[in-house]
């Protein structure tokens, strides 16, 4: 019986421990209409391969651009973006942020943070917001769905996740 008991509590504590939290903020009469999205990363380890997750799993009704940034990438970030976003005429930017480096060791657990936000491209001015904690267990990559299924239950996208293969990406 006690083994069992152990056996529930450690299932448990993984099954916590293994969770995305979104607390999102939006700013519901700003939203504006749009197809066309280009999805930023900002982190240290982002692989191409990575960011073009999102791009797979957003709706269908959308175009969707990305770009990675990280601390090896040269030239000015918001130039870069500036030029992504007229080469890809995209109405809206999402930004992933890393704020907060995870660890996870045997008697800690500490998660990744990141700030993610929604803006127009022509004004720069955010409608949505978001603070995302994740497990250490996904590394420095938290799960492009997460974020997704959250701006479609705050209503700033419409559509279905698309699965996989089937998403349009324009890059």
């Amino acid at each position: 019986m006690k083994t069992l008991y152990k056996w529930l509590v450690v299932t448990i504590m993984v099954s916590l421990t293994g969770c995305v939290t979104v607390k999102s903020n939006v700013q519901a009469d700003a939203i504006p209409t749009f197809k066309r999205v280009l999805i930023v990363t900002k982190l240290r380890k982002a692989s191409e391969k990575y960011v073009q997750g999102f791009a797979r799993q957003f709706p269908r009704n959308y175009d969707v651009c990305t770009l990675a940034l990280t601390p090896l990438s040269f030239g000015n970030p918001d130039e870069e973006i500036r030029k992504q976003v007229a080469n890809c005429q995209s109405d809206v930017i999402l930004t992933l942020e890393l704020v907060q480096r995870g660890q996870s060791s045997q008697y800690t657990n500490v998660p990744y943070e990141y700030d993610v936000d929604m803006k127009t491209a022509a004004t720069g001015q955010p409608f949505w917001k978001a603070i995302v904690s994740s497990n250490p267990t996904y590394g420095e990559q938290v799960p492009p769905s997460s974020i997704i299924k959250r701006l479609l239950e705050d209503h700033v996208i419409t559509g279905k996740m698309a699965s996989g293969e089937t998403a349009q990406a324009i890059n």
